[in-house]
């Protein structure tokens, strides 16, 4: 499975669906209709696609860069169910308590896979790659966190100050990692130097007796060109 194309596609289908939903809202705004029932299903609709092909490119993208075929494909899965689920639930009129706290459910994890692989995609150096893993790890105890107080309807302070401190957590982390990735691409890395000492014409050799032989691609180019 191609899964570059699955990503270009997401992000196609996010555009298009964008682009429909500004589309709409222009139209009701100048035809002076107000927003009713219908034109907020449409709306919710077309936000929610939107918001799944995000997710979706998010899991397309870890799959292509890290490999993990399986873990980004569940990222991918709880996304499409919770488009499913939202979109049912806002067209059936679905009033059921327990049907809306599993919607909530895997939107909370679609969310959380989209956000932790958006993380450990940047290269950060081998003293950094600590971050990557504190951040995956804070991402799903925070998202176990928001499942439990859905479902459980806590109303404890003390559990929602420790939910908030591990939301500040990732946020900071949020932050920090793409800076780390700008750091590392502003330090630069050293590239490698071959040194060669001239033989004969256009023969050179290293410190290791490898010997090479060179020419001028721009000569070459030039020549080309005329």
């Amino acid at each position: 499975m191609d899964y570059a194309k699955i990503r270009k596609l997401s992000l196609k289908i996010f555009l298009g669906f964008l682009g429909l939903t500004a589309l709409i809202a222009i139209i009701s705004l100048l035809s002076g209709a107000e927003f009713g029932e219908l034109q907020w299903k449409i709306l919710g609709t077309c936000l929610m696609v939107s918001a799944t092909s995000i997710c979706s490119m998010s899991c397309a993208a870890f799959i292509e860069k890290k490999g993990f075929v399986w873990v980004g494909f569940l990222g991918i899965l709880f996304s499409v169910v919770s488009a499913i689920l939202v979109i049912s639930g806002m067209w059936l009129e679905i009033d059921s308590e327990v049907g809306w706290k599993v919607t909530i459910s895997f939107i909370i994890a679609a969310l959380a896979f989209a956000h932790g692989f958006l993380l450990v995609l940047p290269e950060l150096n081998a003293k950094q790659k600590w971050v990557q893993r504190v951040s995956s790890v804070s991402i799903g105890i925070l998202a176990v966190q928001i499942g439990v107080a859905v479902w459980t309807e806590f109303d404890h302070g003390v559990y929602y100050r420790i939910l908030a401190v591990v939301a500040i957590i990732v946020g900071l982390l949020t932050l920090a990692i793409p800076i780390l990735m700008k750091l590392r691409k502003g330090a630069g890395q050293k590239k490698p130097k071959l040194v060669l000492e001239k033989v004969e014409g256009d023969v050179y050799s290293d410190s290791s007796g490898k010997q090479y032989q060179l020419k001028e691609i721009n000569c070459e180019q030039e020549k080309l060109i005329r």
